[in-house]
């Protein structure tokens, strides 16, 4: 857990900078982190507990924080240690072991079977959600790239 906190405080003192460097001034009561949490499409209470190096955003946020500060994906977690550089080369796409270990029939509902989620709201949020990190991913794949769409960003 420890090191979970260290990432978070490298990850808020990252995001930090660079929000500073985008004209944000997100000093409290200085109406930045409010301005920030509007471009990232999250609350101003999450904006401002990771810029205090309090919490990690969740894994599929970085996308947002990436384009509002107009950083690399890949740039917001190797540096604050979130993922190695080892495990996403520069130019490369992300290790994740799992998806060559997994049978190639596996399915979202299988997922939830074995998971054990049984509760009707709770799988169709699990379900959806899959359903949606599938198509982003097959849109991904399309257009080629692995470091979504940072790249092409400059």
């Amino acid at each position: 857990m420890e090191e979970r906190k260290q990432v978070a405080t490298r990850f808020g003192a990252l995001v930090t900078a660079l929000a500073r460097e985008k004209g944000y001034e997100i000093e409290s009561g200085a109406g930045g982190r409010k301005r920030l949490a509007e471009q990232l499409g999250m609350h101003v209470s999450m904006v401002s507990r990771a810029l205090d190096g309090e919490v990690l955003p969740q894994i599929w946020q970085f996308a947002a924080w990436a384009r509002v500060l107009d950083v690399p994906v890949r740039n917001l977690m190797v540096e604050p240690g979130v993922i190695s550089p080892e495990d996403w080369p520069e130019g490369g796409v992300p290790v994740v072991p799992s998806v060559t270990t997994l049978p190639p029939t596996l399915t979202p509902e299988a997922v939830a079977d074995h998971w054990k989620i049984r509760n009707p709201l709770i799988r169709r949020g699990l379900l959806a959600s899959m359903e949606n990190a599938l198509a982003m991913q097959a849109d991904e794949d399309t257009r080629g790239g692995a470091d979504g769409g940072a790249a092409a960003r400059g």
